[in-house]
């Protein structure tokens, strides 16, 4: 019986060898298609995460005093966690600030012969996957108040309005046919890549929602 299935050009369960080699071709197309989605959204977050490692005053975006702020964006699969403290951490620990102004109006600033330090704290890998919601947020504990500063200009680049740099810029760059809806808190949550496999991956329904932290 096997014989005679295989002069007719058929394999399993009655399935011709130009069908399985049909479904082959199809399936390899469709691992290649996951992949380079899986590429661009591993792409944009790393390049989201590497602007927002920078100074506001000098062409960048997160607003800085001792630096920490700003080297502590951080990507994941989950809610990113508001619980870093300067204090626990020796290399922004030693950097020493002063309290300067009046009563009611007093500011901080770095004392005589300090400098901020820059430095990510949070590797971006490349562990992202298409499937999977993805969030980038700050991990220090005062990051909300952060946002707010007068000297953050993460709004302006969120919103793509920043002269020099914009999320709008790396969404343009790795996702060009497609403008994702981003809402932001204290965390950026996103879906640049579930667009992208709405486009590319027909009966595709993302279950997400997008919500203020």
């Amino acid at each position: 019986m096997a014989k005679r299935a295989a002069r007719k050009g058929y394999g399993p369960r009655g399935t011709s060898y130009t069908e399985m080699k049909a479904k082959d071709f199809a399936d390899m197309i469709r691992k290649d298609m996951e992949d380079t989605i899986d590429a661009d959204l591993n792409g944009f977050v790393r390049a989201v995460v590497n602007d927002l490692t920078s100074d506001s005053r000098k062409n960048g975006v997160s607003p800085v005093l001792t630096g920490f702020f700003a080297s502590s964006w951080k990507a994941d699969h989950n809610i990113i966690k508001k619980t870093d403290e300067r204090k626990n951490f020796p290399q922004w620990a030693k950097i020493k600030t002063v309290t300067k102004g009046p009563k009611g109006s007093r500011y901080t600033v770095l004392a005589p012969g300090q400098k901020p330090l820059i430095k990510q704290r949070y590797p971006v890998e490349a562990k992202f996957k298409r499937n999977k919601a993805v969030f980038i947020g700050n991990a220090v504990k005062y990051s909300s108040w952060a946002l707010l500063s007068p000297k953050s200009k993460i709004p302006d680049y969120l919103a793509g309005t920043s002269a020099n740099n914009s999320m709008k810029a790396k969404i343009d760059r790795f996702f060009s046919d497609k403008r994702p809806d981003i809402r932001v808190g204290s965390d950026i949550r996103f879906r640049a890549f579930h667009e992208k496999r709405l486009e590319k991956e027909p009966g595709y329904s993302p279950q997400t929602s997008y919500k203020k932290s």
